[in-house]
């Protein structure tokens, strides 16, 4: 039999081995545990910022430098730089029609021009066209697919009815460009040239065409007609002519500058007289005066109504064949 005592110590030393050997118990199950859920081996390091930027730079490099200096082709030079757009050679070219007028081509000339200072309107201009034809032109006419744009004492400006830039004709400039450069040494004298003609009736044929049959009745022959109206340079280079105003109104049309034996001075025209109508078209609008002109070439008779020191008078012309 065993004292109370003895029973109490056996049982201390029972329940601490029992305590000790659940505490390893746990220890080993906890590791276990560990194991099968982390895997053996190293364990998997963490990625920083740092290491992945390095990581990026390493995969991704600048090849700026490179492009630049391009070792593989020295001649093409650095390839960052783009290559500059061609130029389109097949693009029409634009004409600033502001630009300052060009020399017309086309051989179209200007024989003479009679300007009015204050009515633009009444400025008109003797163009020879490349037939060689000879027509009056005032502001807004149109001559060889141009149109008239000013006229000035010693040039016209003309600009493309299909627009672009304008050009000008200028009193003279045909004789200078046709004059041959002078030989420096000529093998044989040099013939004589005669002057350029420019355009001028001869005194004689006018004799001959007019024939003055009283102060105010003439007769013409159809040819002399025929040859003015396709030489119409020829009556503008025979007086002044300038539009004559009554209380800001064209009333007419004023010639000076008439000698007498000039070609108005022949037909009976004197300095001074205001010319009304002609063949019954009004003389005070510009567009009727040209109207007038162009309904000479096929009439039988022309009568000019004017007014000669303040008195109207009649000048009547019949023309022959």
């Amino acid at each position: 039999m065993t004292s109370p005592r003895e029973r109490r110590i056996a049982i201390a030393i029972v329940l601490s081995t029992l305590a000790l050997a659940a505490f390893f118990f746990a220890q080993g199950t906890v590791s276990l545990v560990a194991t099968s859920l982390l895997g053996a081996g190293d364990p998997t390091p963490i990625d920083t910022p740092r290491a992945t930027a390095d990581s990026s730079a390493s995969k991704h490099r600048d090849a700026t430098a490179m492009l630049q200096r391009n070792i593989f082709d020295s001649e093409s030079g650095d390839m960052t730089k783009l290559p500059e757009p061609a130029a389109d050679t097949t693009a029409p070219l634009v004409e600033d029609a502001n630009a300052p007028p060009t020399k017309c081509d086309g051989g179209t000339r200007l024989v003479a021009a009679v300007v009015s200072d204050k009515n633009p309107d009444w400025s008109f201009a003797a163009i020879a066209d490349s037939a060689g034809k000879t027509l009056l032109y005032r502001k807004g006419s149109e001559v060889s697919g141009k149109r008239v744009v000013t006229v000035e004492s010693e040039r016209v400006v003309l600009a493309p009815t299909s627009g672009g830039r304008q050009c000008e004709l200028t009193m003279f400039a045909s004789l200078t460009a046709n004059v041959a450069p002078t030989p420096s040494a000529p093998a044989t004298p040099a013939a004589p040239v005669e002057p350029p003609s420019d355009g001028r009736i001869p005194e004689s044929e006018l004799q001959e065409g007019i024939s003055r049959v009283s102060d105010t009745k003439y007769n013409v022959t159809r040819a002399l007609v025929t040859k003015l109206l396709g030489n119409q340079a020829e009556i503008m280079r025979s007086a002044r002519i300038i539009p004559h105003e009554e209380n800001g109104v064209v009333v007419g049309v004023k010639l000076y500058g008439i000698r007498r034996n000039s070609l108005l001075g022949q037909l009976g025209l004197q300095n001074g007289d205001m010319l009304r109508t002609i063949n019954g078209f009004d003389m005070t609008s510009p567009d009727k005066a040209l109207e007038a002109y162009a309904r000479l070439q096929t009439a039988q008779d022309i009568t000019v109504s004017a007014v000669r020191r303040g008195q109207p008078t009649n000048i009547e012309y019949a023309i022959t064949e």
